[in-house]
């Protein structure tokens, strides 16, 4: 954490820290080439982040809004409680976020332990057709949590019920190690629930279930909780965007709109009947800043690409009013499951204008 930060002081400070030999004044790159050796610098430190963060079903997505614990039992006594470490990790930080998301969340910290294992529900939090929640996973003993292959960190998948009914949709999540000891294991799941009205409170459960045979890590762990999004989605900014394009097999994509709130921003489109391609949009704000959008979630006619360059503060900035964006889509694999690189730009570059 503290090369990270440094890295970043030196990326913010590059500016000021050139021209000067000792007392000897040297000659500074100009404007314009300082921004693009600033912008490498993050983009690298943004890059070397998300090769420590293992995704697992899924896309990866980000979500927010204030949560209340409603029911949850410690279900271990004391000395067991003594010996594993009592780690406060939110939801900000599982995601990479710089920003302070306490408005609209609210801690849990509810424990459950169940043969060997204690599995921690840090916090939950809901926003737009999303729940997102994240965990810590540590042994009863304290001890460290091997694995067979250090690149497959163990994940839990949970069931979901909102209201008492099993709630079905795509699932996605990261989890990775947060100490050097590989003594916890943090993780975060990402629900995504197409067409659900969140903004009211909504009771929450969630069962997990631990049967991977490589690990050994078994077991049940259930949580209960109450979420309302109504704040986030109410501090949420909209822009319309509402542009066409005509994609190389004589479909349309249409960017519909452009949100923004403290948790992620996100573009959302519409396809005509179905597409064979997954998509991304390049953006840069009237102040430099850059940002990439790539596809989380999508069906046979919507979907929405969310900027991952909002991973340690790369966010579009509102104030710098115009944002120039460029489209560009991959032809889906239709024999191997590996994705192409080749994307082709769609369309001309376009602006909008932030709120």
């Amino acid at each position: 954490m503290m090369m990270k930060r440094e890295a970043y002081e030196l990326a913010n400070s590059i500016k000021t820290e050139c021209g000067t030999d000792k007392d000897q004044l040297t000659e500074c790159p100009g404007d314009v080439e300082m921004k693009k050796y600033k912008n490498h610098i993050l983009q690298e430190i943004r890059r070397e982040k998300n090769k420590k963060r293992r995704t697992f079903r899924g896309g990866i997505a980000a979500a927010c809004a204030a949560a209340i614990l409603l029911t949850g039992t410690l279900f271990f006594d004391d000395e067991v409680h003594a010996m594993i470490n009592q780690i406060s990790w939110n939801i900000g930080s599982a995601l990479g976020l710089a920003g302070d998301l306490a408005d609209y969340r609210e801690v849990v910290n509810t424990s459950v332990a169940d043969n060997g294992y204690v599995v921690t529900l840090q916090e939950a939090v809901v926003s737009e057709e999303k729940l997102v929640v994240n965990y810590t996973l540590q042994r009863e003993d304290g001890g460290a949590i091997s694995m067979p292959d250090p690149l497959a960190l163990p994940n839990l998948d949970g069931t979901l019920y909102i209201n008492g009914k099993n709630v079905t949709g795509a699932v996605g999540g990261s989890s990775e190690f947060l100490d050097e000891e590989h003594t916890a294991v943090g993780m975060v799941s990402e629900y995504f629930l197409h067409d659900m009205d969140l903004s009211g409170e909504n009771d929450f459960q969630i069962h997990i279930r631990g049967d991977r045979i490589d690990d050994g890590i078994k077991g049940k762990w259930n949580f209960s909780f109450k979420a309302d999004g109504s704040l986030l989605l109410a501090d949420t900014k909209r822009t319309a965007i509402g542009k066409t394009f005509e994609l190389p097999n004589g479909g349309t994509i249409t960017l519909d709109e452009f949100t923004s709130n403290e948790l992620e921003q996100r573009i959302s489109y519409s396809l005509s009947e179905g597409s064979d391609y997954l998509f991304k949009v390049e953006a840069e704000d009237s102040n430099g800043n850059q940002a990439e959008f790539d596809v989380r979630i999508q069906d046979k006619d919507s979907g929405h690409m969310q900027n991952q360059e909002i991973l340690e503060d790369g966010r579009l900035n509102g104030e710098a009013g115009l944002v120039t964006m460029t489209l560009y889509a991959v032809e889906m694999p239709k024999e191997s499951g590996r994705m192409s690189e080749d994307y082709i730009q769609i369309g001309e570059p376009f602006t909008i204008e932030l709120p």
